[in-house]
Parts: structure tokens; sequence; C-alpha cells
């Protein structure tokens, strides 16, 4: 085996290695002394989809297409679920020479499309059967309950009742990692832990307070998340690469806004009345719409189908809204840190996709795109939000490329595959 590459969703880096230093994670301490740790900047914006297809392709949105888990069908008002189809960069395992690879829940790869090797889908997964490649492997994992993704909906029903779902998601999934290791040499081994992710959405508030009764059994599902990378690394050679990477850093969420709401509000966004408003019920009138979560499009001429923003009225409209975001208070907080410019941010032969602006949400706020326009301020049983910073990188092996100064998501096979990397690049 070549390179085993870990993917610990969600995990901060500085969590991390407060986790290995704390005793929490003690085979993570023993790994993290033996390599590198650095933090890791997120996809733009910090939207997983993206952030994961930046890490297996080595490009930013504007090179793989993959904004995030929704997007408008170009020309049109038709909202669909990006998937592995919207790939226009090929993930690592599907490039010539790349030989036989395990790929195993990796977000973004549904449906699960012919490679050599094999591969089960992380989320969006609408279904095991479209999920597994080859087919054939379908029936053992249907044997052992092995699940695309967590039963969300144990959250109404507690805290208590949705960890011990995400112990058993996990257990299987760790289950179907070793029955398939053993059956054949692979080149690389990618896999993925995502409970962490889910974890700290629900329960970020219970890591934070230590007299919550939940806080130690935060502690204890990353005790077992280590425990599980201890029964990994075990398995390995020292010549094996090994690499762990989360997609986004996590912090405190304590207000939730609906971006379309406030640009409704103020005179940039209009819709005509509907029992379920979409993107195609928004009036000419309409200059500006938002996308989960931080995605500001122009409702330009020529991009949608009733779009009336002109060219020439474009940057003076930027301007405006730049400025209308960076000032924008709810409930007397603000609710930006920085506007980018998409243009700035995406390179690539699809970057003229991008969103028009970014908005990067202030300290303790989640922004969102919903077209649902009753709650400005939304009710969540969400606490703990995605970060842009401190995502985490680990590393160590030999024939490695450098770690850049600023190490961002699509910078992570040019560390780990760099002369597979390097190819892509020739054959592009």
């Amino acid at each position: 085996m070549n390179l085993f590459l870990l993917g610990i969703d969600g995990l901060p880096r500085w969590m991390w290695q407060q986790f290995a230093d704390s005793g929490v994670m003690p085979n993570s301490q023993q790994l993290l002394n033996s390599g590198t740790l650095v933090p890791m900047k997120s996809a733009l914006p910090e939207v997983s989809s993206a952030a994961w297809a930046s890490i297996v392709t080595g490009e930013n949105s504007g090179g793989h297409n993959v904004y995030g888990f929704t997007d408008l069908m170009d020309g049109s008002y038709t909202l669909g679920f990006t998937s592995s189809r919207t790939f226009r960069s090929k993930p690592f395992w599907a490039r010539e020479g790349a030989g036989r690879n395990l790929i195993i829940n990796v977000p973004q790869t549904y449906p699960a499309l012919s490679m050599p090797g094999m591969l089960v889908s992380g989320f969006v997964a609408l279904d095991l059967k479209r999920a597994v490649h080859p087919p054939e492997e379908l029936a053992w994992l249907e044997s052992i309950s092995y699940a695309v993704d967590a039963d969300m909906s144990l959250v109404e029903k507690g805290k208590q009742k949705f960890v011990e779902e995400l112990h058993r998601v996990m257990a299987a999934r760790c289950r179907a990692l070793h029955h398939h290791w053993d059956r054949e040499p692979w080149q690389n081994i990618m896999f993925v832990l995502t409970g962490t992710d889910r974890l700290n959405h629900y329960l970020w508030e219970d890591y934070e307070d230590t007299t919550s009764p939940f806080h130690q059994t935060f502690l204890d599902y990353y005790h077992e998340v280590d425990r599980q990378i201890g029964c990994i690394l075990n398995r390995l050679d020292d010549n094996v690469t090994i690499a762990a990477v989360s997609d986004h850093g996590f912090a405190r969420q304590r207000m939730s806004v609906n971006l379309n709401c406030l640009l409704a509000e103020h005179g940039y966004l209009a819709l005509r009345e509907s029992q379920r408003p979409s993107y195609i019920d928004m009036l000419p009138e309409t200059k500006a719409f938002a996308m989960d979560p931080g995605r500001i499009y122009l409702h330009r001429q020529g991009r949608y189908p009733g779009g009336t923003v002109s060219a020439d009225e474009a940057e003076n409209l930027m301007q405006q809204l730049t400025a209308f975001f960076k000032d924008a208070t709810v409930n007397g907080q603000p609710i930006a840190s920085e506007v980018i410019r998409g243009k700035e941010a995406y390179d690539g032969p699809f970057a003229h996709r991008a969103p028009d602006l970014i908005v990067m949400a202030a300290a303790d706020i989640a922004l969102s795109g919903r077209m649902n326009l009753s709650e400005l301020i939304e009710s969540t049983p969400i606490n703990g939000k995605h970060t842009y910073e401190e995502s985490s990188f680990f590393v160590r092996g030999e024939g490695l490329g450098k770690i850049p100064e600023e190490m961002k998501v699509e910078n992570v096979l040019d560390v780990v595959l760099p002369r597979q990397s390097q190819l892509a690049r020739r054959a592009a």
C-alpha cells in the first residue's frame, strides 16, 4: 500500500491536538508526534461537499465544479443536488495509473461510479444500492446493517439516542473497512468518519459546558474514534504514507440567519406568492439571492431566465451588497466577518459558475440560503457550525510534496501524492 488517507469530518486542528495531549485520544497523540499536523483552510464557503471534492481532486470549486450541496442548473431556476456526476475533475482513484483503491464513505461520491477497486459512497447518498461499486459487494454491507449516514431524526428523541446511533454507524463502517482491507493488496485506501461532524453540530454546547451531563458523552465518542484510529495504525507498515484530514473546522453557533430573508427585507429579493417558495418564484425586480451557506448570486441577464441585472450594473451592485453585508446586524450582532468576490476566490474552467460574492459568517453566526422567508432568525437544534479556518491536516511518510505555508484543502494531493498530482496536471 502506498497511502492511507483518513478523513475525520469536522475535526478542528486545535481540538485534535488538545484531545491528544489530554488523554482523550491517546493513539492520536502517538500518531501526531510521529509526523506533521498543521491547520488547513477549507473550501470557500466552508461547505463539506466542496471541501471533500477539493481534497480528492486537488482543485478548488472552479476546477471541480462543486460549490455546495445544491446548485441551480445552468440557465434555469431548477434546483438540483450536486453528486459524483457534478465533478469535472477526476478524483485521484479514477485517474490513469491510479491502481486499485478502496474508498469508503467519502462525501460527494454518490452515486458510486465505476472505478478500479471498491467504493462505498458517503453522504449525501440516497440509498445504499446505488452507493456501492462493484454492486456485488452490496449484499455483505446490507448484512451488517451498513448505513450511508446516521438517522438524524433521532436527535428529536434525545441526545443519548442520537449518540448511540453515531456509535452504531461508526462500528459498521469500521467493520466494513477492515473486512475489505483484508481482501486484496490495495494501492491506496481512503476512509472517512463522519459521525464527528454530526456530534459537533448537535453537542458542541455540551463540549463547551463541562457541567453538562453530555460533556463526557462527547469526549467518549472521540475516545472511540481514537480507538478506531489505533486499530488502523496497528495494521499499517512504516513505509506507508499516512495522512489525515478534516474538511473544515468547528465553532459554537448561537444564531442562524436566513440571508434571503435579509435580502428581501431590504429590497434586493422579491418573490411571487407561493405555498412552497423556490427560486422559480423570483420576480424580475430581484437583484440578488443567496444559496447555502453564504453564496450570493446577482440575478443576471443571460444567466437566469428572468434575470434583469445587466453587466453594466453588476459592479456597482456588488459594491452595494458588499457594504450591505459588512454592515448588517441581526439582534445587534454583525453577521459577516468578511465578504469575498467569487472571481478572486476561484480559478479553473468552471469559475464562471461561481457565486458573485461569498459572505463569511461572523463569530457565533451561521448563514443559510433557504427560500422560506418566514424566519430571519431560524430555529434549529444545531449549536455547532463549520469554520473556514482550522481544518486538520496531518501527514507522515517519505517522498512527500512540500506543505504550503497556507495549507488549503486543494493542496492535499500535492503533498500526499505529489507524483500523481503532477501527472494529472500535465494530462489536463
